[in-house]
């Protein structure tokens, strides 16, 4: 092998060579040039992601927001429903007791225009009789029952009436100042039935007992005091005869 021919396979494999790290070379950088790329592209994707991540997250914490003012305002209606219906409650309550209290004032006015009415009627007879004994027969506090010494003061009343048929008997029942005039005026009618009541079981004819209740008017002591109070809460009995 010639001394030329050597030469030539050295520049040969030179050139091979020199052509390999070149290559390698290339390779190198367009690895490189692809890995940035690359990472740019997963740096945009990233992004992106981390922006769509925070619009979600938003939208979440929106709708969470949304939800927690939903329900606040479904409480709210529920609280308004809750006192619409107990101011409701209360009005019908009010306008029931507003009617009670008409229908009070109706029957107390009732009463007392037929207490108006006996008055007339006994004061426009008082000519027709004479005025004979009188007695009165007191009660317990808020009671119209005769007690004992109530009945026993009333017997001489119907030995009087059983002993002269001509004579009549007229009842006025009182309180004393404590309780509602309505309250009152229904006691005293109590009171005065209990006697008229008493007297009729004894034998006096009913239509010789005339009883008339006159609440807390009329007072004979003071209602301020306990003894006063006691003499107030009382029936009035007055024996008549007929005048000649």
């Amino acid at each position: 092998m010639g001394r030329g021919f050597r030469m030539g396979l050295v520049v040969v494999a030179g050139a091979v060579l020199g052509a390999g790290c070149a290559t390698k070379g290339f390779v190198r950088e367009e690895v490189q040039q692809s890995e940035t790329r690359l990472e740019q592209q997963v740096a945009k994707v990233q992004g992106d992601l981390g922006q769509e991540q925070a619009r979600v997250t938003g939208a979440i914490t929106q709708a969470g927001d949304a939800r927690k003012a939903a329900d606040a305002a479904g409480a709210a209606a529920a609280d308004a429903n809750a006192r619409a219906l107990d101011a409701g409650s209360r009005a019908g309550q009010a306008m029931g007791r507003a009617d009670e209290a008409a229908a009070a004032a109706a029957r107390a006015q009732a009463k007392a225009d037929d207490t108006d009415g006996r008055l007339s009627r006994l004061w426009g007879g008082r000519n027709k009789w004479v005025p004979g004994d009188s007695m009165v027969v007191t009660f317990a506090s808020n009671k119209w029952q005769l007690d004992d010494r109530g009945e026993t003061a009333l017997l001489d009343a119907v030995k009087q009436l059983q002993a002269n048929p001509n004579l009549i008997a007229i009842l006025e029942g009182y309180t004393d100042s404590t309780g509602t005039p309505a309250a009152n005026l229904q006691l005293s009618q109590r009171r005065v039935e209990a006697v008229r009541r008493f007297l009729v079981e004894k034998g006096v004819e009913l239509q010789r007992v005339q009883s008339i209740g006159l609440g807390d008017v009329r007072p004979v002591a003071d209602n301020k005091t306990r003894q006063g109070r006691e003499q107030n809460r009382r029936v009035s009995i007055k024996l008549f005869a007929p005048a000649e």
